[in-house]
C-alpha cells in the first residue's frame, strides 16, 4: 500500500484531491470562530492532486475574534483554538497549520492560514489560473518581481512587488496599487489586465506589444520562445534594438 502524504506538518496528513477542496473547506468554516472570514490562494481546488490547502485570514478579523496586544498572541489563541476542538495544530513562521478532516471521514488534510493584512485585496494576487496543470505560483511572482523592477509609475521611479499587499515604491515602501487591473497596466503595458496576469504564457503573450519587457522574461523563462519573424511584433523589435 503506498501512501500519499499531504502536507508535511500535520501528522498523517493525505494529499487534497480535487473532488474533496469542496467537503475540507466546509469542515473549516463550520469551525472557524464567528467574523474570520478565508480567503484561499494556491492551486488547491484548482489541481487534480494538491499538497495542502492555502489560505488567507484577515490580521484585524483575528486580532478581533482573539484580541490581542500583537498579531503573533492571536495567531497563538488560533491555534490553542484548533487545539480545543481536538484538532492537530501548529504554527511555524506566520503560518498556523492544522488538520481538517474530508467530509466525515478521518482522513485529514494540511491547511495552511497566514493572517496578514488586507486579506481580501492581497487574495487576488495570489489567485491565478492553473489551466496549465504545470504552473507554479512561486514561478509567476518571480515574473512579476522582474516586471515590476523594469517598470516605472507616475511619481514612483522604482517599483517592487509584495506578496500581499501588491505594487509599491521601492524607495519609500509606499503603495502604489493593489488593483491587479492596475499592476498589469504599469508591469506590462497599458493593453494588459489582469487576466494576462494569470499563468506565465498569458504574461508572455501579453507582452508582444513590448518587446524590450519580452525578450527580458522570455530569455529567463522561455528559453525556447522567440518572436515570430516578419510579424509586427518582430519588425518593432528590430526598430527598437537593433536598427
Amino acid at each position: 500500500m503506498q501512501l500519499n502524504e499531504g502536507g508535511n506538518v500535520v501528522p498523517n496528513a493525505v494529499e487534497l484531491q480535487k473532488a474533496n477542496f469542496p467537503l475540507v473547506m466546509a469542515n473549516l468554516k463550520k469551525i472557524l470562530p464567528q467574523g474570520l472570514n478565508l480567503y484561499p490562494i494556491g492551486s488547491a481546488g484548482h489541481k487534480e492532486v494538491s499538497s495542502d490547502i492555502d489560505a488567507l485570514i484577515d490580521a484585524g478579523e483575528l486580532m478581533t475574534a482573539f484580541p490581542a496586544k500583537e498579531l503573533k498572541l492571536s495567531r497563538k489563541a488560533l491555534e490553542d483554538y484548533f487545539k480545543s476542538k481536538g484538532l492537530f495544530a501548529a504554527r511555524t513562521g506566520v503560518s498556523i497549520h492544522v488538520g481538517i478532516p474530508i467530509g466525515s471521514t478521518q482522513d485529514v488534510v494540511q491547511v495552511d492560514l497566514m493572517a496578514v493584512e488586507n486579506a481580501a485585496a492581497a487574495q487576488p494576487l495570489h489567485t491565478h489560473d492553473y489551466s496549465d496543470p504545470n504552473m507554479k505560483g512561486g514561478t509567476l511572482h518571480g515574473i512579476w518581481a522582474d516586471l515590476a523592477n523594469m517598470s516605472k509609475a507616475e511619481g514612483h521611479e522604482s517599483l517592487m512587488m509584495s506578496p500581499y499587499k501588491g505594487l509599491v515604491d521601492r524607495t519609500t515602501k509606499e503603495l502604489v496599487t493593489n488593483n491587479k487591473d492596475e499592476i498589469a497596466k504599469i508591469i506590462i503595458g497599458p493593453t494588459a489586465s489582469a487576466a494576462d496576469m494569470g499563468n506565465p504564457q498569458r504574461v508572455l503573450a501579453a507582452l508582444k506589444p513590448y518587446p524590450q519587457k519580452y525578450v527580458a522574461i522570455r530569455d529567463k523563462y522561455f528559453p525556447g520562445a522567440d518572436l515570430k519573424e516578419g510579424s509586427q511584433e518582430w519588425f518593432r523589435f528590430l526598430i527598437d534594438h537593433i536598427l
